[in-house]
């Protein structure tokens, strides 16, 4: 039945390769049915299932064809492209800033785009399940556009229009659709997707070598760092190292610092252990100032005793910049009195020397020193030679895989970078050579030999065991075949690299030529070219000595022909060596030049990122962070301004006003002339200044505080205030960062600070699956009490008031979260903790929304108005934690599980111990959220009255105290006297069967408990209340109104009842309570704490 199709699989294919019909198709006359009838059997029981299985086969046969997948691969390669879409895990985790956002929808991009790591970035995420990848051609072709199918059906069509033949192009259309779609492409998507993988592994795989080869590519440390292009002993200078005193300690400034004094052999010559290298020089206190002088003083005397050419200092923390300073400043001075030679103080990445100083290899070579000193000896080693230092970590795989190459490095394999690794050694320790007697009598230089050409580790060390015991030399390269009995292939490989220094050990028996990178096959050639390049009246009678000349003056070897040179050396058979002549000229002129670049300093951003920890993934711009508010930045008026500055006066106060610092509490103009001329004007802040929690220091300027203009910072941010902000600006050269704390740039709903994406991104897909996720959260809101909001701030949650209470049980008193509220999309609910299993619920009324979703443009709770959420906390709630944390932690507050009963209890109790006294307590109220109970007993019965606590103070029996302490004593002052809103009998029931009002003005509807902030006033029964006021109506002097300026007379006041502790007699009397020094919220509320500092000024006062 196949071959009723009219080609074979062979004809076909040479159609589809050479792209036009060579054969033309033959028509079988019958219909595809008709002729199945024949094939009927068991197997194929129908006509259908004939045709199905003719086609079948065929497709089969085409898709087998090696012309046909060759053709069709070619296209395939050529015309693939790339589909990304998310799965349901990375549309959760796939946010702005992550790897994988540039390409987290990703529409016909053609494969040929790809570059570098990219493919190895999606892999990567498929295999996490964070996104699809599919390969193919001929997907979502615009209209009018053929697909491959369309083109190539034509070489198996017949073309004629009979009915006939329509039924069996139709057939033959649907070979080809099997052979292509279910076959081929599959197979060919799978095989592109592994090439391109392999592809892009081999680019992350050569960028890691290049981070390690420049590593590794630098010439041995010259202090004077010049290099000069010219004889001899410039040359041999590039292989010699300096004398490096090295330095390395820890963030400890208890611990002591190692300095290590390495030779230019690179080995020990003496240390020196200071413990108070890391105190400050201009310290207040005066025994650090002279322990670290005394420091000081022992390292320049080990100096100026050893001699270094540089000191290499561990670049690890911030630290190492101020001990940086601190060597340079003694370096100057011992420069200044000894008119010593300049020394260089350079900083050394450190990564190495973590490595070496617990490492196996450290404890064998210094196995009595600390690895603090271990670490300082690292240190100076790979100042002197990198390709040393990182070539020792080669002995362990595990050591150099530690190493920080790419961000992608850990999936990686293992086995192709340790390979590549070595490929890099391989090519630098042979550009430069070995010199096999230093790597014979220094250790540490051993594990160069590794990765000579021909060697190997194990040809390595049986070499070096063979050299040790036949004297322990070499004195020429012949040496390696005739006392080593090294084979002739392995002489070959290795000999050119092989670097033998002359001694006066072996002057007889050097060959000149055996410190050149010149292959001992070629000797000849030079010696040929040395005495040719030598005067017709000098002639050297042995070519050595010419050679030797020619070595000194290499002026000479450019007059030779090395063309005519090259030319008899091809007709005598040694083929084409134009190339090795000219290089071996280069040679003599400059015996083993080093060609790597010489040692450079640490670039800004490279020094940044050591001491910060900080890399351009972690740290980076439009990155959301959290900072600590330090200050506040000054821009000192100057002499012009100041003569030229125009003071204001309110009217209202009479108060003159500073035009920079805007401070207005001046009585008199002279006193804003007195204040601009002393100094004192600090100038106009112009921002915020914070640290981050890294350390790095950061600036906020006024234009970015807020969407609205902020002219006086101070007023907005308080010292010691936690700050939400976004990197807009990293200055590597001061370790400073400049953030934005703008509500719209946090939120960023443009995307502005979003990372940059893929070319072929698909943008309309993502915004038509971001809206259909927006319709869902929707309507599942329609379905809960709560609409969940889309609001970009660390502390909202879309959760329910259990759901929060539930979150908060875990975090630390006075944290918050921000959630939707039951009474609307205009209202959210502030959830903060007070105390454990106490929180209070605040309502938050929002005007000017542009959607239901987003936050509105103000904020208020109650009457007071507030920008942001980030505002809220900072006055409303930190004041509010702030407050209750010292009423937690004031040393007559008692724990009586927040009921009423309990702390009547425990006032019964103190009552019995003291008859004679009044006992009074703090304590938390579970009842009302947001209020203490103060109780008291001053007579039989307890008596409990609430204590509000609001961003301003305390609130008690409708006035507001700054502190505890002025709390206390009007309290103690006043507590006889009626409480307000205590009246009639009938009124008592009514306050009892009220609910007070919450702090937002309003009971929290729906299933959110009620806040209270009223106080209630039912604390005296009505025989109580109706007694005091009778004993003030008719003068009774041991009551004293509110509103009363009179005090108790010393003979009311029983002095026996008085005490330094919380009870008191008869009249109430101010105890004396120690002043409590309040941290915490207070700080972030100016008006806040100016009030409580007065109030404490008159509070002294008055005592």
């Amino acid at each position: 039945m196949a071959s009723y199709f009219g080609l074979t699989t062979e004809q076909f294919a040479e159609n589809l390769r050479d792209n036009y019909q060579r054969h033309e198709t033959e028509q079988h006359a019958t219909e595809p049915l008709e002729a199945a009838q024949e094939f009927v059997c068991n197997t194929f029981p129908s006509p259908e299932a004939v045709v199905s299985g003719a086609r079948h086969m065929l497709a089969y046969q085409i898709s087998r064809d090696p012309i046909v997948k060759q053709t069709v691969r070619q296209i395939f390669y050529d015309k693939a492209k790339i589909q990304i879409s998310p799965t349901k895990k990375g549309k959760k985790e796939i946010d702005d800033f992550h790897a994988a956002a540039p390409f987290k929808y990703l529409r016909n991009k053609p494969v040929r785009d790809l570059s570098g790591e990219q493919f190895f970035k999606m892999c990567h995420a498929e295999q996490e399940k964070l996104v699809k990848i599919k390969i193919a051609i001929d997907a979502d072709l615009p209209n009018g556009a053929q697909s491959y199918l369309d083109e190539i059906k034509q070489l198996f069509y017949r073309d004629e229009y009979s009915n006939l033949v329509q039924e069996w192009n139709k057939q033959r259309c649907q070979v080809l659709d099997i052979a292509l779609n279910k076959m081929l492409y599959p197979q060919l998507s799978k095989e592109l997707k592994s090439k391109l993988l392999n592809e892009s592994v081999d680019f992350t795989l050569m960028t890691c070598g290049l981070k390690l080869r420049n590593w590794i590519s630098v010439r041995p440390y010259q202090a004077d760092s010049s290099y000069k292009e010219g004889g001899h002993e410039n040359v041999e200078s590039e292989h010699t190292c300096c004398p490096v005193l090295s330095c390395s300690f820890t963030v400890d400034k208890e611990s002591a610092s190692y300095f290590a004094m390495i030779d230019a052999d690179g080995q020990m010559v003496d240390f020196l252990r200071l413990k108070h290298l890391l105190w400050r020089r201009n310290s207040r206190k005066e025994n650090e100032r002279k322990a670290k002088e005394k420091d000081m003083e022992i390292l320049k005397n080990f100096i100026l005793r050893h001699q270094p050419r540089a000191v290499a200092i561990s670049a690890e923390t911030r630290e190492s910049t101020s001990v940086m300073e601190d060597i340079s400043r003694a370096i100057t001075e011992l420069e200044q009195e000894q008119s010593m030679s300049t020394i260089y103080v350079e900083l050394v990445d450190a990564e190495v020397a973590r490595l070496y100083q617990d490492s196996p290899r450290g404890r064998a070579e210094f196995p009595d020193y600390p690895p603090l000193l271990r670490h300082a000896i690292s240190i100076a080693r790979r100042l002197q030679d990198p390709l040393e230092e990182f070539a020792n970590l080669c002995e362990t795989e595990d050591e150099l895989l530690c190493l920080r190459f790419h961000q992608l490095q850990e999936y990686l394999p293992r086995d192709r970078l340790a390979k590549r690794m070595q490929i890099e050694f391989i090519n630098v320790v042979n550009e430069v050579g070995v010199d096999i007697n230093r790597a014979l009598e220094f250790t540490h230089s051993t594990i160069l030999t590794h990765f000579l050409c021909g060697l190997g580790p194990r040809k390595a060390n049986h070499l070096m065991k063979t050299i040790r015991q036949n004297g322990g030399r070499l004195d020429n390269r012949s040496q390696l075949v005739t006392v080593c009995e090294m084979g002739l292939q392995v002489f070959l490989n290795c000999a050119g690299f092989i670097r033998i220094e002359p001694s006066e050990a072996n002057d007889d028996r050097y060959e000149v030529l055996d410190g050149t990178r010149i292959h001992p096959e070629t000797y000849d050639w030079p010696r040929k070219m040395a005495v040719d390049s030598a005067d017709d009246n000098d002639v050297p009678e042995n070519p050595t000595m010419a050679v030797e000349e020619v070595m000194t003056d290499p002026g000479r070897l450019k007059d030779l022909d090395l063309d005519a040179f090259a030319e008899e050396l091809a007709r005598q058979g040694y083929g084409n060596k134009q190339i090795t002549l000219y290089d071996i000229r280069d040679e003599l002129s400059y015996r083993f030049k080093d060609h790597r670049p010489p040692f450079r300093g640490l670039g800004f951003q490279e020094k940044f990122e050591l001491l910060t920890g900080e890399t351009q993934q972690t740290l980076y711009y439009g990155k959301l962070i959290t900072c600590l508010a330090t200050g506040f930045a000054f821009k000192k008026a100057t002499r012009d301004e100041l003569d030229s500055a125009n003071p204001t006066r309110n009217d209202e106060t009479n108060l003159w006003k500073c035009p920079f610092c805007l401070k207005d509490t001046f009585l008199d103009l002279s006193e804003v002339w007195t204040h601009f001329d002393n100094g004192s004007c600090p100038g106009q802040a112009v921002g915020v200044r914070t640290r981050l929690d890294n350390g790095i220091s950061g600036f906020i300027s006024n234009k970015n505080i807020s969407d609205k203009g902020v002219r006086r910072p101070e007023e907005r941010v308080r010292v010691g205030m936690t700050l939400h902000a976004r990197v807009i600006k990293i200055n590597y050269e001061r370790f400073q960062v400049d953030l934005t704390c703008k509500s719209s740039e946090l939120a960023d709903a443009q995307g502005k600070f979003a990372s940059p994406k893929d070319l072929y991104y698909d943008q309309e897909n993502a915004d038509k699956e971001k809206k259909q996720e927006e319709n869902k959260k929707q309507i599942q809101a329609k379905r809960t009490t709560y609409l969940k909001r889309v609001i970009a701030h660390p502390s909202f949650k879309n959760v329910t008031f259990k759901d929060a209470e539930k979150l908060l049980d875990t975090m630390t008193q006075g944290d918050c979260i921000v959630r939707p509220s039951s009474k609307g999309c205009d209202h959210l609910t502030v959830t903060w903790k007070i105390k454990d299993n106490i929180y209070q619920h605040i309502d938050v009324r929002e005007d000017g929304k542009e959607n239901d979703f987003s936050i509105g443009k103000s904020l208020w709770i109650d009457n007071e108005e507030y920008e942001d959420l980030d505002e809220i906390m900072a006055r409303h709630i930190s004041p509010l934690a702030a407050h209750a944390r010292e009423i937690i932690t004031h040393k007559y507050y008692k724990e009586s599980d927040g009921t009423k009963a309990k702390l009547e209890e425990i006032l019964m109790m103190e009552k019995r111990k003291a008859p004679g006294r009044i006992p009074y307590f703090f304590s938390c109220s579970k009842q009302f959220p947001g209020k203490f109970m103060l109780g008291y007993m001053p007579r039989k019965k307890p008596r409990v009255e609430y204590v509000a606590i609001t961003p301003d103070g305390f609130r008690y029996r409708g006035r507001v105290h700054g502190t505890i302490n002025n709390l206390l004593k009007w309290f103690k002052e006043h507590f006889r006297d009626p409480v307000p809103g205590a009246g009639a009998p009938g009124s008592r029931r009514q306050q009892y069967g009220q609910t007070p009002l919450s702090m937002g003005g309003g009971s929290v509807s729906g299933n959110t408990p009620y806040t209270p902030s009223a106080t209630p006033s039912n604390l005296l029964d009505d025989s109580e209340a109706n007694s005091l006021m009778q004993q003030y109506q008719f003068g009774d002097s041991r009551v004293t109104p509110a509103y009363s300026t009179s005090g108790f007379t010393p003979s009311d006041t029983p002095s026996s009842n008085f005490g330094d502790n919380n009870y008191w007699g008869g009249t109430p009397r101010t105890p004396k309570t120690p002043q409590m020094h309040h941290g915490g919220g207070d700080r972030y509320h100016q008006g806040g704490k100016q009030r409580q500092h007065h109030s404490r000024g008159r509070h002294h006062n008055r005592r």
